[in-house]
């Protein structure tokens, strides 16, 4: 379903429409990412960190997968200890 349309600079900038910059919470300055996914081009919002700085949060060794619920688990626990009172 397409949900806008824009058009390329002879710059090569593109325009976000504000109807999708509303629909998916993007602000100006915000960075977002393209890829390709089986010969299309994807563009999401940049998260704020990496899935490397979330294993390194976790401490977790390479290689190793956990489910989402292990994960945020790990993540409330590096929360809770990096602003513990002390």
């Amino acid at each position: 379903m397409r949900l806008a349309q824009s058009r390329i600079t002879a710059q090569g900038q593109v325009s976000i429409p504000v109807s999708v910059m509303r629909q998916f919470g993007l602000a100006p300055g915000e960075v977002i990412n393209w890829d390709s996914l089986n010969g299309h081009l994807v563009v999401e919002k940049a998260g704020q960190f990496s899935l490397e700085d979330v294993q390194k949060a976790l401490k977790l060794p390479e290689g190793i997968h956990k489910t989402d619920e292990e994960i945020k688990d790990g993540i409330r626990t590096a929360v809770k200890a990096k602003h513990e009172v002390r």
